[in-house]
């Protein structure tokens, strides 16, 4: 079978650039040197040029990467799952799946293929007459700046990368940055342009976080830039971990996970995301959480499913954040469904803008997305932090407590709210309104929440969920019927159905909003052995499109 899907490959003539290339996640139950998985699956796809890393940048580990290097992913999907199916006995891994290019732009995983018909599907027409800090009053930072505006305190941005603008000016750390990308120490954005590469994403992120300044509670900004970040004394710690945030993969995520965990940041932030379930990503999740870490993440835009890693909140693992219009509204736009933890503006919020090195260094412009709502709420994570005392306090009084700092603050960010009124009754964009001062003001828990993370001697060996098991979770969500025909025999098909459930929903919600002209005209197809498994399961096949 091996020799079969390595035959349907098309592959170039070239070696691609990382970034370009297939990859493979194996799983396994014990450590194991990469090395040893290259030459093992070497001599099981000869002819084939592949390199295998360690999730973790590890000598041994239980997720190994194997990267293709002339094998693009796009268009060989169908084959990258049959020939995980076929390598993962062969391995004796527990699973294997292909890390796909992901995008927390749903739109643009299904077909989307020019800025116009980007434009089109997800994005809503731009305003520039809000007060620059229209969201504070709305959100109550100004008043929980009377307690503290974030001193002391951490965020990591896990994007792709900042720059020199005035809005970041004394708010990025230099020591412990981390470039995944280009390697090195310099998390600097290096501005790829071209359709799909949206460089400077991370300087936006950075800057709703942190950007220094004040404001009024009428939403007038002062100095020293335009804006001002909803944590403006925090420190920003940048990691480089991908060029686009609209066509990524995740190979490079659970070690910058890992690397702002050991540099000491007390917040991550991920305003990226997608359909793909990386079983690293959710250990690194595990270990950042583990050590007192908030992880605040984007639900997604134009994908009507909440991505991953978002998708991760019921398990205690981030607080997932969905979007809201100016008028508190749910966005048009964002991701939804009942892994929302809380929702903050997404809509119209101003940010730094920068798209490329020559760029004045002073612009911002308003800004949309779950990204926007995510950075925000970072920033209230950073000053529930340093109200707290810090993140070492914290963790303390969430051991002595039997819990964690994640399930404490997403207890604190949510706990009395209710949903404003002009959400008619909508119960798929978590608690309500994020409320800074609110959450500031809130008892820790004394005890267990509820929605803690697992302990590690509840998983399996390899230290995270079965696929099958985040598939379930994430189809019970949105077609509990589908999710119904889910079972063990179908665990070596997991990640695929997910891949093709997600898109799937996102292309319908594409032709439901009238932009079926947007998108490309042929459905993803499954593979072979998938196909003949969902002939006998209707719910799970109308779930994952035409076959």
């Amino acid at each position: 079978m091996i020799i079969e899907a390595i035959s349907r490959l098309k592959a170039s003539e070239v070696i691609l650039a990382p970034e370009d290339r297939a990859v493979l996640e194996l799983v396994f139950d014990a450590p194991r040197s990469a090395t040893e998985i290259a030459v093992r699956a070497g001599a099981l796809m000869p002819g084939l040029a592949l390199t295998a890393r360690s999730a973790f940048e590890r000598d041994s580990d239980n997720y190994v990467f194997l990267d293709f290097e002339t094998v693009s992913p796009r268009g060989n999907e169908q084959v990258l799952f049959s020939l995980a199916r076929a390598l993962r006995p062969e391995m004796e891994a527990v699973e294997a799946h292909p890390v796909l290019p992901d995008s927390i732009i749903g739109a643009v995983a299904v077909g989307a293929a020019s800025p116009e018909s980007f434009a089109a599907l997800c994005e809503t027409p731009r305003r520039d007459d809000l007060p620059f800090g229209w969201v504070h009053p709305v959100l109550r930072t100004t008043q929980a700046w009377q307690t503290t505006r974030g001193a002391g305190v951490t965020v990591a941005v896990i994007d792709t990368g900042h720059s020199t603008h005035q809005e970041l000016h004394g708010a990025i750390r230099v020591q412990g940055q981390r470039n995944f990308v280009e390697g090195g120490s310099d998390a600097q954005d290096r501005f790829s342009d071209g359709f799909l590469k949206h460089p400077g994403h991370g300087t936006v992120v950075c800057s709703v976080v942190a950007s220094r300044g004040s404001a009024d509670r009428q939403g007038n900004t002062s100095g020293p830039g335009a804006i001002t970040g909803s944590a403006p004394e925090a420190m920003i710690l940048p990691i480089r971990a991908i060029r686009s945030v609209i066509n990524f993969n995740q190979s490079n995520v659970p070690a910058a996970i890992a690397h702002a965990v050991r540099e000491g940041a007390d917040v991550i932030t991920f305003a990226m995301g997608g359909p793909s379930r990386v079983a690293a990503t959710e250990r690194a999740l595990r270990d950042a959480v583990a050590a007192g870490v908030i992880i605040t993440s984007a639900a997604g835009n134009c994908w009507p499913w909440v991505v991953f890693p978002a998708a991760y909140a019921p398990d205690g693992l981030c607080c997932a954040v969905a979007a809201l219009t100016p008028g508190l509204t749910p966005w048009a736009k964002s991701g939804r469904g009942p892994q929302v933890t809380i929702a903050a503006p997404g809509e119209q919020v101003w940010a730094a803008a920068k798209n490329k090195a020559t760029d004045y260094d002073a612009g911002v412009r308003p800004a949309q997305g779950t990204t926007l709502a995510t950075s925000l709420t970072a920033g209230v994570a950073a000053l529930w932090v340093a109200r707290h005392g810090g993140r070492a306090a914290l963790k303390a009084r969430a051991d002595a407590a039997g819990t964690t700092v994640q399930a404490m603050f997403n207890r604190c960010a949510t706990a009395g709210l209710v949903p404003p009124q002009v959400w008619n009754g909508a119960a798929d964009l978590g608690a309500g309104l994020l409320d800074a001062k609110r959450t500031l003001a809130a008892p820790l828990p004394t005890g267990p929440t509820g929605i803690e993370a697992v302990a590690d001697a509840q998983l399996p060996l390899q230290g995270a969920q079965s696929t099958l098991n985040v598939a379930v979770t994430a189809l019970a969500a949105q077609v509990p019927d589908a999710a119904a025909e889910l079972d063990a025999g179908l665990a070596d098909h997991a990640a695929e159905i997910l891949w093709l459930a997600y898109r799937n929903a996102a292309r319908e919600r594409a032709v439901a909003t009238g932009h079926a002209e947007a998108l490309a005209a042929v459905p993803d197809a499954p593979s072979g052995a998938l196909a003949a498994e969902l002939a006998t399961r209707p719910a799970l096949a109308r779930a994952l499109g035409p076959v």
